[in-house]
């Protein structure tokens, strides 16, 4: 399946974030491919601003953005089951009750769903290897960005322009994806866009947008500092 492609407007309140509960895992502690998707997002990158940023695949279907899916959910309107994409609502810690399998996903990479207990770190953090799907969700439900990109397509001077992207910004990180089979994809809870092109513009747009985007950010103020710092074999 494909998301439909639609012109969505992400604003939210943070205060609004604070009162649902659905679906949810606890608060995390301080540091210790069918239908093309509906096509464009307007997001917030300042508050009161507004950008649009044509391609970017929306998850959440005819409710638009998190909070008005979970509200939807805690007003027993839907139900988790009644999303086409239902993980961009599904945040448990799937090692929680000791389980070893890792989480799966249905679409590569992911862009939200259960995840494991630990975050990878992304406080602008450029990863030589691959890290681990589940901690990376982990670090989307925190309201980071993930950069990722195919090796096979983008070569050492990509790379190089890419990490200048995310290097200066926190709550991002960027790691290989081998096997990605598109140059360039960056993933927040629920959105996706994916390029050809290590000099698209709508990288650093996206970037900008959906950064602690308060309409896609599951569990505000969770911190991207103290978490694994590790990769895994690719």
């Amino acid at each position: 399946m494909h998301p439909l492609r639609h012109r969505l407007t992400a604003l939210a309140s943070v205060a609004a974030l604070a009162t649902l509960g659905f679906g949810c895992s606890q608060p995390d502690p301080e540091p210790e491919n069918g239908e093309a998707a509906e096509e464009s997002t307007a997001a917030q990158s300042t508050p009161g601003e507004t950008v649009e940023i044509d391609g970017v695949e929306n998850f959440y279907g005819e409710h638009g953005d998190y909070v008005t899916a979970i509200a939807a959910i805690n007003a027993g309107d839907i139900t988790a089951e009644d999303l086409e994409y239902p993980f961009v609502v599904q945040q448990d810690h799937v090692d929680a009750s000791g389980s070893t399998e890792p989480p799966t996903y249905e679409m590569s990479p992911p862009a939200g769903g259960n995840h494991l207990s630990v975050w990878q770190t992304c406080t602008g953090s450029v990863y030589d290897g691959p890290v681990a799907d589940g901690n990376a969700v982990h670090s989307m439900e925190h309201g980071a960005v993930w950069l990722t990109y195919d090796p096979e397509l983008v070569d050492a001077a990509g790379v190089a322009a890419l990490a200048e992207q995310i290097g200066d910004r926190d709550y991002s990180l960027m790691s290989p994806y081998p096997g990605q089979g598109v140059a360039v994809s960056l993933q927040s809870w629920g959105n996706r866009y994916q390029t050809e092109d290590v000099a698209d513009p709508n990288i650093e747009a996206y970037l900008d947008a959906y950064i602690l985007n308060p309409a896609f950010n599951p569990e505000p103020n969770a911190t991207c500092e103290g978490g694994l710092v590790t990769t895994v074999e690719a």
